[in-house]
This record gives structure tokens, sequence and C-alpha cells, in this order.
């Protein structure tokens, strides 16, 4: 398992039951999902053994997500149970790529400031697309 993960948490009453479920999920499985949350309950359902054409998945689809102990890059990204996915996502290229981008930079290095420049250009390419 990755050092990206969170806890993310769901709970709802059921048949008269009450359920408290939750995952451990790592970031790297689910960041570029088209429906980044709805990802996150499905692997809820799966971990709990929830089938995934039932009546309680649709109660568990109607609930809001608690996120909680965020690791590495999601750290950040978590305040008061809920996740902020822009920020995350661009905390998780910087975690991913950057360290690469920077190694390349090494490789090349002809002055001080190319690492700089190299990053600056980097990030400035993914605030502008």
């Amino acid at each position: 398992m990755s050092t990206n993960t969170v806890t993310v948490s769901v709970g709802f009453d059921y048949q008269g039951q009450h359920y408290e479920l939750s995952n451990v999920i790592d970031i790297e499985y689910i960041i570029y999902h088209d429906d980044f949350f709805n990802a996150v309950y499905l692997s809820i359902a799966r971990a709990n053994n929830i089938d995934l054409y039932s009546y309680k998945l649709d109660v568990i689809l109607d609930q809001t997500i608690i996120f909680s102990n965020a690791k590495g890059c999601v750290e950040d990204c978590v305040n008061n149970g809920k996740l902020d996915l822009t920020l995350l996502r661009e905390n998780y290229q910087q975690t991913e790529y950057l360290p690469k981008i920077k190694l390349i930079a090494e490789q090349f290095k002809i002055h001080d400031n190319i690492t700089i420049a190299l990053v600056d250009a980097y990030l400035l390419g993914k605030k502008s697309s």
C-alpha cells in the first residue's frame, strides 16, 4: 500500500439497523477516476461485502462520505471530514512528478537554476491546463 491513503466512512440506518462502514483507500488507484466520489462509495461497499446491485448500496450513495486519517499527499486536503478534490489532485501530481523532474534536471545540470526553472515551468503548465 502506498503512503497516500485516507480512511473513508459512511454511517446510515437500513432495515432497522445502524451501520458504520469504512475503508482505507489508496489514492493512487482512484485519483483520476472521472467520478472520484462514486469510486469511493463503491470501494466502501466492496470492502464491506455490500452487493453492488442492492438497496443497501442505494442508501450508501445518499450518505455523506467522512474522510479521516489522511496520509501522504492527502493530509492537507482533508478538513473537518471533507476532501478538497482539486487540491488533492494538485498535491498528488506534485508528489508524483516533481521528484522525477528534479532527477532529470540533475542529470542535465548546466546551471544551478535549471532545476528551479524546470519545476517552475512544470507548475506553470499545470496551472494553465
